[in-house]
């Protein structure tokens, strides 16, 4: 006679699987407390190391020079921590999936069931560990926007090592597998290695190159060093005037210089007779002018006398003269202004003894210096460099709007991203590009890719041999 059973629907199914799942994780006492004191342990230790003293043996968060790197150990944890509980998961049930395949349950809610727990333990792991290492090093007000930014990259990570745990039947090769895999995220996260000092290959000096844009760390440290330094009680006041003072100061003084020299260049050889202009030269100047008129209103460079380099003559770099002038009284004009706002603003903040005292201890306690060098990337003397027929700006990128409008084009550490013709801040963008990562691997996960590719694979060695 047929089999009279009817599988349950997928809301009860993955009822079951959660319950079962979590109940048997319960039982085991040691699995509950090696995952929930993994996290504050790791953050205890590694906040402590990094609690810097400054020469009067005093903490303070300013001066603190190994905030960046805790940063970025930060997420380093969170990939290692979601990576090593998710690891095991699927191959250790891949006895029981042996037996209940034949009963036609869903391979999905299987799945879903398990990234739940996943994701709930790795909530718990990530906000413990905030609580502890920021308190350690007394980073303050930070609380959401690192565990969101952690949390999301501990689900990125639980649903790659269901990946592996899925596509390998070997504890063993699972372990030696895990490194393989946090090693990428290390190297391309951006800290390590800067990414215009990268091979040519995947070098670049406009944006983050493709080979960043993949990594999870990229995404996720860029979140938390933009965020800590905008979002602070102190920098959060000036952030503004300091972003007008110093992109005026960049333009007037480094980006014009470089055009009037490219202007001087081209007027010389018309000037001998024997040197056309250069196309790269013109089209330069084309191109930065144009850039300005856009942003500019009102501002009318002559853009169309300079669409053919046969003829660009001594009257076109007169005009072109004119417009750069222009530019030089604007961006003094908008430094000014700035300076005078922010000036107006410390002053109002430091009008009494009292008040002054509260502007320092705040100062003290919000920014820091160290973080401050590297997201202005202040310890490097080149400030900017010709690429093609474009002016890149290396200096201060936190300060810097992305140039390319695409959420991908941005350079590290922009203060912003470009999506769908909006300004989204960092920390929500990447936030969602780490989800996007997650959603993808969830599906290579429910497709059981990685594992087909594995056998089919194994079966190509075989016929060969």
């Amino acid at each position: 006679p047929g089999s009279t059973f009817r599988p349950p629907g997928l809301f009860r199914q993955l009822e079951v699987y959660f319950r079962r799942d979590a109940l048997a994780k319960l039982a085991n006492r040691q699995y509950v407390l090696v995952n929930l004191l993994e996290a504050p342990v790791l953050a205890l230790v590694m906040a402590f190391f990094l609690r810097y003293l400054g020469q009067e043996g005093e903490y303070v968060f300013r001066e603190n020079d190994n905030v960046p790197q805790y940063l970025f150990i930060a997420v380093i944890v969170a990939l290692f921590l979601g990576l090593t509980v998710a690891a095991e998961e699927i191959i250790r049930d891949r006895k029981i999936l042996q037996r209940e395949k034949f009963l036609d349950l869903s391979w999905g809610g299987y799945l879903a069931s398990k990234v739940g727990i996943m994701f709930l333990i790795s909530a718990v792991q990530t906000l413990f560990f905030v609580l502890i290492g920021n308190a350690v090093l007394g980073i303050q007000g930070m609380l959401l926007p690192y565990w969101l930014l952690l949390f999301s990259t501990a689900c990125f990570a639980n649903v790659l090592g269901l990946n592996v745990s899925a596509s390998f039947n070997s504890a063993k090769v699972i372990y030696i597998v895990i490194p393989v895999l946090i090693i990428p995220q290390l190297l391309f996260s951006g800290i390590i290695v800067r990414f215009d000092k990268l091979h040519p290959w995947f070098a670049s000096e406009r944006s983050v190159p493709w080979i960043g844009n993949i990594m999870a760390s990229r995404w996720a440290y860029e979140g938390l060093a933009v965020t800590q330094f905008m979002e602070n009680g102190y920098e959060r006041q000036f952030y503004e005037e300091d972003q007008r003072m110093r992109t005026a100061n960049w333009r007037k003084d480094l980006w014009l210089r470089e055009l009037r020299n490219v202007v001087t260049s081209i007027r010389q050889g018309l000037e001998v007779g024997d040197a056309p202009p250069s196309p790269s030269d013109v089209a330069l100047l084309r191109t930065e002018l144009a850039r300005e008129a856009d942003r500019i209103e009102g501002f009318d460079p002559p853009i169309a006398s300079l669409e053919d380099p046969g003829t660009v003559d001594l009257e076109v770099l007169r005009e072109v003269d004119a417009s750069l002038d222009l530019l030089v009284k604007h961006y003094r004009s908008i430094y000014r202004s700035a300076e005078r706002a922010k000036e107006d603003r410390v002053q109002a903040l430091t009008a009494t003894p009292a008040l002054k005292k509260a502007y320092f201890t705040l100062m003290d306690a919000q920014r820091n210096e160290s973080l401050a060098e590297f997201v202005t990337n202040k310890n490097d003397l080149t400030m900017i460099v010709r690429v093609d027929d474009q002016l890149v700006r290396k200096s201060d990128p936190i300060y810097s709007e992305p140039v390319v409008r695409s959420l991908f084009g941005a350079h590290f550490y922009a203060p912003f991203k470009w999506l769908g013709g909006e300004r989204v801040p960092t920390l929500y963008a990447n936030t969602l590009v780490l989800w996007c990562m997650t959603l993808l691997f969830m599906v290579l996960l429910w497709s059981d890719l990685f594992p087909r590719g594995g056998r089919a694979l194994q079966q190509l060695v075989r016929s060969r041999r």
